[in-house]
């Protein structure tokens, strides 16, 4: 492959990467250049992982929706130092055969930078983030877009590019801890994920998502969104396909499951997103 179709795909990779909700690979922008997504996800849950790790019905015969509009925005201050910026819309509802509630409001914000470590153009690319969050909605919103509270993330990101027979392939992992102050519990969160480039407009890829709570796993009640509780462990899968539009322009769309988890929703995702490289 020609130097250039090969720095393109690596820019495709880590783009399509981020465009994946709380995710950033290990790729930086280069000074001036930018990515901003915006994308739709939406979620549907009947049932919850009990404290065992059991399925359950999320409560009498309850249903939870959410559907959340997003922006992810990336800036290279830097060919090192990229800035990172998260918003987000709301549209949440809760209901079972006795209650109904639904809300719309802003959800959490985020920023931060990312600062490559290792970053040639072929092998392996390394590097840290750090991302602080705050709610942007009020504490009287019910079903809550979040748990009200602030959070501070570290993350260590590494990937890489490579062939795969006549193709391009990439790999990307993270792990960090996610400090959170108030009720909920501190996390440990990790992503795996792998993707093929199949033509010079389609990148699929599939990714892995671990949250694991720190310290105990308390019973509480749950509340109206089964995705904010206190303390909980979850595991999750999502498949996803990049399109390229043109040079600048690409659309996404993938679905994921809640496959395995405690004290915490078990449902499914989708999401649709449109995207711009400058």
């Amino acid at each position: 492959m020609q130097r250039s179709l090969r720095s393109r795909f690596i820019a495709i990779a880590g783009a399509a990467w981020l465009a994946a909700p709380a995710l950033a690979g290990p790729w930086v922008q280069k000074k001036g250049q930018g990515l901003v997504i915006v994308s739709m996800h939406g979620y549907r849950a009947t049932e919850r992982f009990t404290l065992s790790g059991s399925r359950a019905p999320l409560g009498a015969g309850g249903e939870f929706r959410s559907l959340s509009p997003q922006v992810w925005a990336e800036y290279g201050i830097t060919d090192r130092w990229t800035g990172i910026f998260t918003g987000s819309l709301a549209a949440l509802r809760y209901e079972d055969p006795g209650y109904r509630a639904s809300a719309f409001a802003p959800g959490d914000l985020q920023a931060g930078v990312r600062r490559a470590l290792r970053s040639p153009e072929n092998g392996w690319q390394i590097s840290v983030q750090a991302l602080v969050k705050a709610p942007a909605y009020s504490s009287r919103v019910e079903p809550r877009p979040g748990n009200g509270q602030a959070d501070l993330e570290g993350t260590l990101l590494a990937g890489r590019s490579f062939r795969l027979g006549s193709r391009w392939a990439f790999f990307s992992s993270e792990g960090g801890y996610r400090k959170r102050w108030g009720r909920p519990a501190d996390q440990w969160r990790s992503e795996l994920g792998g993707g093929l480039h199949l033509n010079s407009r389609w990148t699929a890829f599939g990714q892995l998502f671990a949250i694991r709570h720190a310290g105990s796993l308390p019973a509480i009640p749950p509340g109206l969104n089964p995705l904010i509780e206190p303390a909980f462990d979850l595991y999750k899968a999502q498949g996803s396909a990049v399109f390229r539009l043109s040079p600048h322009w690409k659309i996404q769309a993938g679905a994921g499951l809640d496959f395995a988890g405690r004290n915490i929703g078990r449902g499914r995702t989708w999401m649709a997103a449109l995207w711009r490289t400058f």
